[in-house]
């Protein structure tokens, strides 16, 4: 039996879970929403044991604490069955020591990984499956990386894109769903009229709160830069993102406060500015250019002195 830790926020954290599905239907998934709870329930999960149900213990697209990390090391029965595989600088800058069980890697050979693409270039190698060399499979895969890292407006790659529009409209459980569904039963990943249909819809709603959001931006600055401060919809970050790219040229920076999925995202809106070490400053982290951090640490006190 097999049990997968991993990110429920977007493609990439769902993308390792669509893979398992390819090759297990013994699968038990936690999902979580950052590195904070995925501590909590690995430490609830390691106190009660619950590891001995099963034979292969994953975790993608985060990775835990050192003091978490210390914990399974000290733990041999628990080391021998985890595997750990994320792709964050944040992860990367905060964690102190090397374990044989954690593969954290931003870039490989110049290109920059995603938690997906981890964990199915381990899968190709040690799980001998016929169905994951499929090619929609390795296509699906590609457009998660590029989706995640943003490389998708370098190749402008809509389909990647839309992976993001796909797993808003249906859903963390619902995109695993489908998407297995999909690369099992189809041989090249290219959207179905019915797929079509539902990104045109989102794309639609999107693009309404996306102009409606744009014409109430708070604006402010950080280390003389714009940032445009706004309160929306998590699932609209990327699609305000690009709007503002486009049509707000004066902002470099957007910070979108999303009270349904109680957390902020920042977004870079410039080639030349990074924003995971706004984040940081507010006990967040992630990429360059995509960071986020929990809704409850930004504070009006602590973004008053922060943002100046």
């Amino acid at each position: 039996m097999i049990k997968l830790f991993t990110h429920c926020a977007d493609p990439d954290g769902l993308g390792s879970a669509v893979l398992l599905d390819l090759i297990s239907k013994d699968t038990s998934l936690t999902l979580c929403k950052g590195i904070k709870e995925l501590d909590q329930k690995l430490t609830e999960f390691i106190t009660k044991k619950e590891y001995q149900q099963f034979d292969n213990i994953y975790i993608t697209d985060l990775c835990p604490s050192n003091e978490v990390l210390e914990l399974i090391a000290s733990c041999p029965p628990l080391k021998q069955k985890v595997l750990i595989f994320d792709h964050h600088q944040t992860s990367l800058d905060k964690i102190t020591k090397d374990y044989e069980f954690l593969t954290l890697k931003v870039k490989k050979d110049n290109v920059p990984c995603c938690g997906t693409s981890l964990f199915y270039e381990y899968l190709l190698k040690e799980i001998k499956a016929k169905l994951l060399t499929k090619k929609i499979v390795s296509d699906f895969v590609e457009k998660t990386r590029l989706h995640d890292t943003w490389e998708w407006v370098v190749s402008n790659d809509l389909d990647a894109f839309n992976l993001q529009t796909l797993f808003q409209v249906l859903g963390s459980y619902g995109y695993k769903y489908h998407m297995a569904n999909k690369l099992q039963n189809e041989d090249k990943f290219i959207y179905t009229a019915n797929e079509k249909q539902m990104i045109k819809e989102q794309e639609i709603q999107n693009q309404e709160q996306v102009e409606t959001l744009a014409n109430e931006i708070y604006s402010t600055e950080y280390n003389g830069l714009k940032v445009a401060i706004v309160l929306g919809s998590y699932n609209i970050r990327n699609n305000l993102a690009e709007y503002l790219k486009q049509n707000k040229p004066e902002f470099a920076i957007l910070m979108l406060i999303a009270v349904d999925n109680k957390s902020v995202s920042f977004r870079s809106l410039k080639s030349n500015v990074e924003v995971r070490s706004l984040a940081e400053k507010f006990g967040g982290g992630g990429h360059q250019e995509a960071a986020s951090c929990p809704l409850k640490n930004v504070e009006p006190m602590m973004l008053s002195r922060i943002l100046k």
